[in-house]
């Protein structure tokens, strides 16, 4: 039987991540640009880092990807796939799509988003979750999740890009679209990836992922129980991977003390309810390498 190639798994902050095997690329909630921004969600201002003179945008402002940050770290991509559309998810697909040729995956919303930046339309796969897709190199699986409990429990967000939306893109339009996660299949491995931190326990029962990617940070402790109830579901991964655990308005290269030490705390829980998984905090741009495994 002949071993398929590895799959490397790159951390690009936030929720974000760029996953290759052989000549398939796929990147997942690939956001770059960092934007530093003020009264996001009716929370207090985003901390600032010493020296940085990026601008700062408020809730009227336009947000502009930066371009030049998504060219440094993205040469190509061959899918994209979208947790849900807040700007730190989404803000810079429609750049990356139009320049990789990449095929785009999310929601109505994320579709319309993509659309009115320009995208083409045979490159756009609207989804809703419960669909089980085969692209050939690769299947992916798409379930139906919720969005983290912001603001002390007090988030709610029924809105939906609408198919005529049109730049440009403000923090105070800012919508969430609805919220999924993917489990991919991919040279023998089964990775499933939340890109917030919340899910329906009914709906990933029986996955069983051998890596599970978890969003890790703060907004988990306002879930009842959040990972013990999320491994047991999974059955146990042998390994899990924390995710979206970083201070996202925060340049790349700042420290990132205080979220690195509240990533700590989920490692402890994952580790209290399943001594046997592995887990890793990746820092940006950390590639972790999976195995290939024997084709059947």
């Amino acid at each position: 039987m002949k071993r398929r190639a590895p799959v490397r798994l790159t951390h690009l902050g936030a929720a974000g991540w760029e996953i290759t095997a052989d000549d398939t690329t796929i990147l997942l909630d690939p956001y770059l640009s960092r934007l530093r921004y003020r009264g996001r969600f009716g929370t207090l201002d985003a901390p600032m880092a010493p020296g940085d003179t990026r601008p700062v945008f408020g809730p009227d402002d336009d947000l502009v990807p930066d371009t030049v940050a998504i060219d440094a770290h993205i040469t190509r991509a061959d899918f994209i796939f979208h947790s849900h559309s807040h700007f730190n998810h989404t803000l810079d697909m429609p750049y990356i799509a139009r320049k990789t040729g990449a095929r785009v995956i999310g929601t109505e919303s994320t579709i319309n988003l993509a659309r009115a930046g320009g995208v083409p339309e045979t490159q756009l796969f609207t989804v809703r979750g419960g669909e089980d897709y085969d692209f050939g190199a690769f299947s992916v699986k798409v379930i139906p999740s919720l969005h983290s409990a912001l603001n002390g429990k007090h988030y709610f967000d029924s809105r939906v890009v609408p198919g005529d939306f049109r730049a440009p893109r403000r923090m105070a339009n800012d919508i969430e679209g609805g919220t999924l996660a993917y489990l991919l299949r991919l040279a023998g491995h089964r990775i499933l990836w939340f890109g917030s931190m919340n899910y329906l326990e009914r709906e990933v029962q029986g996955l069983g992922p051998d890596v599970a990617m978890i969003a890790a940070a703060r907004q988990r402790l306002e879930i009842h129980d959040y990972t013990r109830r999320l491994l047991r579901a999974l059955g146990f991964p042998r390994l899990v991977i924390a995710t979206h655990w970083d201070e996202q308005s925060l340049p790349f290269g700042a420290p990132q003390d205080e979220r690195l030490r509240e990533a700590e705390i989920f490692v402890k829980e994952v580790k209290q309810a399943s001594p046997r998984t592995r887990v890793i905090v990746p820092r940006h741009f950390d590639t972790h390498v999976l195995p290939g495994k024997r084709a059947r």
